[in-house]
């Protein structure tokens, strides 16, 4: 498939509000280049057999007045026509040149798609972060992310079951967020070890990404990194929590 150097990224995937931010940040802060969620419209590219200049063409309206979409379109079109290959050459095309495993993607729905990432990435290296389900539903309720209890709670089950479903197929990194709040450093030099890389500062690591709540509506950076670790009380209990998700929970050492 040529040059491996193209066909190893990192990609990091998990059940939105599980950390998959903090991830980012810390291999970032280690000039390893992980974009946040560009698959969220290039995959569809991909998938769709569109072009990805036509497909941020149709999006005019929101490249016009996106900040962020602007500077990938603009990406796009000083990469010329590579970008009319879809999502794998159009990540080439942007990261491909890095030397292998200096480049990856974050997206939390990329547990659904493993095994294409794989067909297209063989080498690719992925991480999977998970976290107490009814931490991941609180923080979706204040972020506006589920409608209800029971939503929030399908989100958190049908990524733990996709990971499941590939967990002893694929060569992968399983992170649990609470040890990575507990031992930073430690977690943090086994992601490296995995990744084959050297990481020189697990800074980041020391602070969490939290939102909505009393001290702030948006995200924002904590020096507590446990702020939101069981905080789900004043939302709901444990006696709310649907069957399957409990079982889930138990599965995966959360009392």
């Amino acid at each position: 498939m040529g040059d491996d150097s193209k066909f190893s990224p990192i990609i990091i995937c998990g059940c939105k509000r599980s950390g998959t931010t903090a991830l980012v940040r810390i291999l970032n802060e280690n000039g390893i280049t992980i974009s946040n969620e560009w698959a969220l419209f290039a995959w569809s590219a991909w998938q769709h057999e569109y072009s990805l200049s036509d497909w941020l063409h149709n999006k005019h309206v929101e490249v016009e007045t996106n900040d962020w979409l602007q500077h990938w379109n603009y990406r796009m079109n000083l990469k010329g026509n590579e970008a009319e290959h879809g999502f794998p050459a159009a990540l080439h095309s942007i990261y491909g040149n890095k030397p292998r495993w200096k480049w990856g993607d974050k997206w939390p729905d990329y547990v659904f798609h493993v095994k294409e990432i794989k067909e297209h990435f063989p080498n690719a290296k992925i991480i999977y972060i998970y976290r107490d389900g009814r931490d991941v539903v609180a923080s979706m309720l204040r972020k506006g992310m589920a409608d209800n209890l029971n939503h929030g709670f399908e989100q958190w089950v049908n990524a733990i079951e996709a990971w499941k479903s590939w967990e002893k197929d694929v060569d992968h990194l399983a992170v649990k967020q609470e040890d990575l709040l507990r031992y930073p450093a430690e977690v943090s030099a086994y992601i490296a070890r995995y990744c084959g890389i050297r990481l020189t500062s697990a800074e980041h690591a020391r602070y969490v990404l939290l939102g909505a709540d009393e001290v702030s509506n948006d995200d924002y950076v904590s020096e507590d990194p446990f702020a939101h670790t069981r905080s789900y009380g004043s939302l709901f209990s444990d006696e709310d929590v649907p069957p399957h998700a409990r079982s889930l929970l138990t599965s995966l050492g959360y009392a």
